[in-house]
């Protein structure tokens, strides 16, 4: 019987931290004590998941984190990188932020994302990073159906930048530009 009960609680002991879906680890992880997290993006490829949820006084609240799989194939969120912004989706709102994930790690991550809110035309971003010298990087991503652009870049980005970026329709038209 003892060692059943070992058993059982070790069984408990490794699987109590994580989940088998993303939504339920965002839920565990704190992030759903005043909402359900609604998933925008999903990168299972570098783990990067950006989500809506509620605050405790029931504004919305858009989220970045990063996750990762364990052996046993179940969910667990790492909330030492976590950002998070207040959102006011039932407006024109649009916001791009530059992220870098793991930064005291080896293998650290630099992404911009954003959303569009309230857009209904708005299918690009078009983006430029800027240092003092001039323009560092610029591309062009896609807004999804959730609203939300990400874009994972595949070289660091020194400390001081600028980002400027244009909302464009399907036809190549800019509806919002932020400079």
């Amino acid at each position: 019987m003892r060692k059943l009960l070992f058993f059982l609680l070790l069984i408990l002991i490794i699987t109590g931290c994580s989940t088998q879906t993303l939504e339920g680890a965002l839920s565990n992880s704190g992030y759903g004590e005043h909402d359900i997290p609604e998933i925008l993006y999903q990168n299972d490829e570098v783990g990067v998941v950006i989500f809506l949820t509620k605050d405790s006084g029931g504004d919305y609240v858009i989220c970045r984190s990063t996750f990762e799989k364990n052996r046993f194939g179940r969910y667990v969120i790492n909330t030492n990188d976590d950002f998070s912004m207040a959102v006011d989706i039932g407006r024109k709102t649009e916001f791009i932020h530059f992220d870098t994930l793991g930064e005291e790690a080896n293998n650290s991550l630099n992404i911009i994302w954003g959303g569009v809110f309230n857009y209904p035309g708005a299918k690009q971003v078009d983006y430029e990073i800027r240092n003092e010298d001039g323009t560092l990087m610029k591309n062009k991503v896609d807004i999804n159906k959730r609203h939300i652009f990400v874009d994972v870049l595949s070289e660091e980005v020194a400390d001081s930048h600028s980002i400027t970026f244009d909302v464009m329709d399907r036809d190549g038209n800019v509806m919002f530009s932020y400079n």
